[in-house]
């Protein structure tokens, strides 16, 4: 038998460059979708407690000018304008708000 049989052969594996700059932009976008990601939920969350704030804010002008309405005041009284307008502008936030969501999910299913 010759020598050579017996030899262990040792490899090393070199990675070349291209694996380990491919690896590098993967991991790069990979960690970019997080972030993107981990930012949209923090911004949702914002968002929506604003805008339950902002809810919380006028339920009470809300009871107070169903209960005047119910009682006999007129709709064109002032502090029931002022309630409508207010929530005439709340709702015209949230639409804002939800077209905005629609547009932005949109845009992340193209990319």
């Amino acid at each position: 038998m010759s020598g050579e049989v017996f030899q262990t052969r040792t490899r090393e594996y070199v990675k070349p460059d291209l694996l380990l700059r491919t690896r590098r932009s993967v991991m790069e976008a990979a960690h970019l979708m997080h972030a993107k990601r981990t930012r949209h939920r923090r911004h949702a969350g914002i968002t929506l407690l604003v805008v339950a704030g902002l809810l919380v804010l006028f339920a009470p002008a809300l009871w107070s000018a169903a209960s005047d309405l119910t009682t006999g005041e007129h709709f064109f009284e002032m502090p029931i304008i002022v309630v409508t307008f207010s929530l005439v502008l709340l709702a015209a936030m949230v639409a804002i708000l939800l077209t905005t969501w629609k547009g932005s999910r949109r845009g992340a299913s193209e990319e």
